[in-house]
């Protein structure tokens, strides 16, 4: 990754994958429809990234960029879905400089499938007359320094490129296999499961005769038939969230690493409340959590003693990954203005004296200025009007009903990360807002002794280089 960026400051011309922008009005839907159609461009086109502020020979233009470097790289994914449906398209924003001018570039990642524009990006351009920046229908690709409608080759070069990951991937996997020490068991997962409906419910015979009708046990009210009473069972009726950390255990042999995958994560985060794991297994989600998946955690680190959730943290400081290091961000922010002018003060003594600071130090920086007049809870879980729109069933607009009720936050959260685990991967951006929500009040009630912890772990050691989440 930083190969492109240097590539992009050092470029005369724009390309197949740099894309120049004298400037970006971020309040103009007709800009916005252009740079969505130059980033499902690059993105379809294995990747790219788009500096604004360059003049179209790679000269600084001079134009302030500083309403783009406040963007939300979730509203931009938001955006983008609100085109081309429910894709997990993470743009990264970057500041760099060149020339001692300030400049913004958006980082794309490739796609592995070619997106596919599902709504026309229209836009008025005054006097009653519209301009179609792309079609319903069309897929966009990099053509030389432009956005274009695909063509064969396109596609054919897409596939390839995905036939090859996937090619790597599995002789990645065979190498594991044959550098496995003797005696080793080789076992097979299968990461995605076909049926969801077969973990939602569980039918049961709770009496010794073989002809007694079978009970069907679901916790989706439109599905009952009647009423169940139990007593002994009721332990028992949440196993299998268990038995699938139970077999992760085994997969993993000590290794602080969910092997199952992100989907089945957020099947067991959607069902938190019934896990009965040891204070290790609950560490490892947590870990996993946090530097592999990028998603929900505040409830386990409520369940955790403070040191684990340090160590945790700790990691995530040495070794930042983008953008992961967003969640100690939000955390910071639940842990008291102490800590976050502590932790501001560890990157700003890191990155104050590099051309080019990782472009989560301006967004903290940005953050603490907003500490004393927003509610935590609302800084950390980071919720915007577009936000708000794209998931107007489960975040109100009056956000002061999850505030005082968290309970409905919760209920919320169990929601999204189950429609997460069947597909809806769109969703994450949701999921993690709604997590700190449903539990900001319970970490701030624990906040001075986790900061304290954190803040002894981390003691005097200098923060890590960041590195890009793959």
């Amino acid at each position: 990754m930083s190969d492109l960026i240097q590539k992009a400051l050092t470029a005369k011309r724009e390309s197949k994958y740099v894309e120049f922008k004298q400037s970006f009005d971020p309040t103009s839907s007709r800009e916005w429809c252009e740079v969505i159609k130059d980033i499902v461009a690059l993105a379809n086109s294995g990747g790219g990234i788009i500096v604004f502020g360059l003049n179209n020979n790679g000269t600084p233009s001079g134009i302030s960029v500083h309403a783009i470097a406040k963007l939300d790289p979730a509203d931009i994914a938001n955006k983008i879905t609100r085109y081309t449906g429910a894709v997990d398209l993470e743009v990264d924003i970057r500041e760099l400089r060149k020339q001692k001018h300030k400049l913004v570039a958006f980082v794309i990642q490739a796609s592995p499938i070619p997106l596919v524009f599902e709504k026309p990006g229209t836009y008025d351009i005054g006097e009653g007359k519209q301009r179609t920046a792309f079609s319903m229908g069309t897929v966009y690709f990099r053509h030389v320094a432009k956005s274009e409608p695909g063509t064969s080759e396109d596609f054919r070069i897409a596939i390839e490129r995905q036939l090859e990951a996937i090619r790597k991937s599995w002789v990645k996997g065979v190498r594991k296999v044959v550098q496995a020490p003797p005696g080793s068991q080789i076992m097979t997962v299968q990461p995605v499961i076909k049926h969801a409906s077969s973990i939602l419910s569980t039918t049961v015979r709770p009496v010794k005769d073989p002809n007694a009708t079978p009970v069907f046990l679901t916790r989706d009210p439109t599905k009952a038939t009647g009423s169940f009473i139990h007593e002994e069972m009721s332990d028992g009726i949440f196993d299998e969230i268990n038995n699938v950390i139970d077999a992760n255990r085994v997969l993993a042999k000590g290794q602080q690493r969910f092997f199952l995958g992100q989907p089945v994560y957020y099947r067991i985060y959607a069902e938190r409340h019934h896990v009965t794991q040891s204070v290790d297994d609950i560490g490892l989600l947590l870990h996993s959590a946090v530097t592999d998946f990028y998603a929900p955690f505040v409830f386990w680190a409520l369940k955790l003693p403070p040191k684990i959730v340090a160590q945790t943290f700790t990691q995530l400081y040495l070794q930042p990954k983008n953008p992961n290091i967003h969640c100690l961000m939000r955390i910071a922010v639940l842990l008291g203005e102490e800590f976050c002018r502590w932790l501001y003060d560890k990157w700003h003594n890191k990155w104050n004296r590099r051309t080019q600071p990782p472009s989560y130090y301006w967004s903290f920086k940005d953050i603490m200025t907003k500490m004393d007049r927003t509610d935590p809870r609302i800084i950390a879980a980071r919720i915007s009007p577009t936000l708000q729109g794209s998931m107007h069933k489960e975040i109100p607009e009056n956000m002061s009903d999850f505030i005082e009720k968290p309970e409905r936050a919760a209920a919320a959260l169990s929601r999204v990360c189950m429609r997460i685990f069947k597909g809806e991967t769109n969703l994450r951006t949701a999921a993690r807002s709604l997590d700190y929500l449903a539990y900001g009040s319970d970490l701030l009630k624990k906040s001075t002794k986790i900061a304290q912890t954190i803040i002894k772990s981390i003691g005097n050691q200098v923060a890590g280089d960041v590195v890009e989440s793959i």
